[in-house]
């Protein structure tokens, strides 16, 4: 079992946290907490990596898809499971479909749910866990065709190593320049590095090879809300 990966668990209610947190500790997971999106955005954003996030759906404030599409659209590329009592089959297609790689209901028993948590950890690996070997370099990724420069720089952007992401997404680009999420991902990293001007140009990049490309145009909004005067 992954000693030491951090859990983040999302959801309004206490009782269903607790349980969570008490199963989990028994693995010796590190274990957060938030009780609705926003604060859970919040958290993401402001600490160290997560491994994974246990979101509910239905909560006050800013909902679980609501906080999927925010994840997505920040380039908060954090693997998510949707635990919830209230899920359809249309809410698990939009859950999966908004980047959520599983879809499970309440209740759980607290074996299943330490069970499908040590897979998805062991499957996606600890945000803690150092870089192996040397980082790469421009000459060392040549090899590397766009899906695999695209998975490695969403792996660097979930574990904040966000120079190993911009080499990762420029080599994606080199090879298929028309790439809206590419743009999109470059984007967000030129914010997190305050370049607006540079960010502004990926993401209408973004818009110009797709323009139905939602996160482009969320984050465009946001970066002109940001920045205009």
């Amino acid at each position: 079992m992954q000693r030491g990966a951090r859990i983040l668990i999302v959801d309004d209610e206490p009782n269903v946290r607790l349980m969570f947190r008490t199963t989990l500790a028994a693995g010796r997971y590190d274990v957060a907490e938030a009780a609705d999106g926003e604060e859970a955005l919040g958290l993401l954003h402001a600490s160290r990596p997560f491994d994974l996030v246990l979101l509910d759906l239905r909560m006050p404030l800013v909902d679980g898809m609501e906080t999927l599409r925010r994840m997505r659209d920040e380039g908060l590329l954090v693997p998510v499971i949707v635990v919830t009592a209230h899920g359809s089959v249309p809410d698990a297609v939009e859950a999966l479909k908004l980047g959520a790689i599983d879809f499970l209901q309440k209740p759980i028993r607290p074996e299943e749910l330490r069970g499908v948590v040590a897979e998805v950890v062991a499957r996606h690996g600890s945000a803690l866990e150092p870089a192996g070997g040397r980082p790469p370099t421009t000459s060392t990724i040549e090899g590397y065709r766009f899906g695999e420069a695209l998975a490695r720089a969403k792996q660097a952007m979930n574990r904040l190593r966000r120079a190993e992401a911009e080499l990762f997404l420029r080599r994606a680009l080199e090879l298929e320049s028309l790439s809206a999420e590419a743009h999109t991902l470059l984007g967000v990293l030129l914010m997190a590095k305050d370049e607006p001007h540079a960010a502004r140009e990926e993401f209408m990049l973004a818009l110009e090879s797709d323009p139905g490309f939602e996160a482009a145009r969320h984050n465009l909004k946001h970066l002109q809300a940001r920045f205009s005067p």
